[in-house]
């Protein structure tokens, strides 16, 4: 089943998670938010992070293949280093 759900070994139960989504919602005292694997070290914050860190291999956080191949092929390439480089283009 996980080899094909995409769920990570982290999950979602209590206790679990990586050191960026342990902590769960930071508004909430008993955050039911905590736990698996997100894609930005602030999973909870809407900007262009995701592009600006992509390529740092950071092992807190997961990358697929279809997301490392924003940044290798031609059509790609072209919108994932303009996000990364403006916010704002990413909005």
């Amino acid at each position: 089943f996980a080899d094909r759900s995409g769920t990570v070994a982290e999950g979602s139960a209590a206790g679990q998670g990586t050191a960026y989504t342990k902590r769960g919602a930071a508004e909430g005292q008993k955050s039911l938010s905590s736990g698996g694997r997100s894609w930005t070290k602030n999973w909870l914050v809407f900007d262009n992070s995701y592009f600006t860190d992509m390529g740092n291999n950071d092992p807190e956080v997961i990358y697929f293949p279809t997301d490392t191949v924003l940044q290798t092929d031609a059509g790609f390439k072209v919108h994932c280093e303009r996000f990364a480089k403006d916010q704002a283009a990413f909005f």
